[in-house]
């Protein structure tokens, strides 16, 4: 008797799974009603009265990515299924193995799909400016000067392509803008951007790993945040740091285990908020990393979720003391 091993493997992870289906199957099987990518639908997490759930591609990796605009949940056809069920992440794994993986539930039209966008790279191109006083008062607030900016590849731009189209701002200091060099991709930053959506461009994709090429050789610890504002606030007190492209985006598995042969302990620091416990829960179920938060008195009493509001707010000194009770009571 032949035994078929199509559906045996030693751990179910997110590349095992799309090796056999495809984000657009996962999405269609639970889906209560058939969609298109890129149109407004009620969401199926709730009584959606006034449509405002959609599954659309990532213009950084191609991914299939679902938003819905009224509760802000945002993330990939795993994340869906972990919300739509009320699971874990590690149980929404098993879920879509066990019924979609192993009843071969892979379309024509899915492949289509996951075909068209693997190729289809965004890719960031920036013209540099020279630093000014506007950039100095804005990094200035974190502690963070030119130096440092210049160490972790971070620069003014004066503008930004996305592919061959021309982007529509430009920097001003009522709006300064700042690219983000990681490895050989750009990443675009507008804190002052009206709208959320215009605050990022991002050209980089999940090995680009923000602050690994400043990482040292080893060490004690390592801190994995979720920006490289905060990895740039941690390098103040010589704490080597990473951030992942986004706190729901889960790292690499080899790099994983490359940071816990280069470092004695990994401990995770992201925002005491919905997005950062379900990131950390995320990883820590996947890798076995630990994870703490700035006290959420902080978050509700001064509006200071993460370390750099931290040393915006209270200053260098009173953000060294936190980090020091946080990183040992942990």
């Amino acid at each position: 008797m032949k035994i078929n091993t199509d559906h045996i493997v030693e751990r179910i992870t997110e590349e095992e799974i799309l090796k056999r289906t495809t984000e657009y199957d996962i999405y269609s099987f639970y889906m209560p009603k058939k969609f298109e990518i890129g149109r407004i639908m009620s969401s199926p997490f709730r009584n959606d009265l006034h449509p405002s759930f959609g599954i659309f591609k990532s213009s950084r990796t191609g991914s299939l990515l679902f938003k819905d605009q009224a509760t802000g949940d945002v993330g990939n056809c795993f994340k869906f299924v972990s919300i739509l069920f009320n699971l874990t992440y590690k149980q929404s794994l098993q879920k879509i193995w066990d019924e979609v993986v192993t009843h071969n539930v892979v379309s024509d039209h899915g492949i289509k799909i996951r075909d068209y966008y693997k190729n289809k790279k965004t890719i960031v191109s920036v013209k540099r400016k020279n630093f000014t006083k506007t950039d100095d008062e804005y990094w200035g607030q974190y502690y963070i000067d030119r130096d440092t900016l210049k160490h972790f590849n971070v620069f003014p731009i004066q503008k930004f392509w996305v592919n061959e189209f021309t982007g529509k701002f430009t920097y001003t200091d009522e709006s300064p803008m700042y690219a983000y060099k990681v490895f050989n991709s750009f990443k675009v930053y507008r804190p002052y951007a009206e709208f959320k959506k215009d605050k990022w461009r991002n050209g980089c994709g999940q090995y680009d790993i923000q602050g690994w090429e400043q990482l040292p050789e080893s060490g004690d610890l390592l801190v994995i945040t979720k920006s490289l504002k905060d990895v740039m606030v941690l390098s103040l007190f010589n704490i080597p740091a990473i951030a992942p492209m986004g706190e729901n985006t889960l790292l690499p598995r080899n790099a994983v285990d490359e940071a816990k042969n280069r470092f004695k302990r990994l401990i995770m620091l992201y925002d005491y908020d919905d997005g950062g416990l379900k990131g950390c829960q995320k990883m820590q179920e996947e890798y076995d990393i630990p994870y703490t938060f700035i006290p959420k008195h902080y978050l509700d009493i001064y509006g200071v979720k993460d370390i750099s509001d931290h040393i915006k707010e209270f200053g260098k000194d009173q953000t060294n003391k936190l980090i020091k009770e946080l990183l040992h009571d942990s």
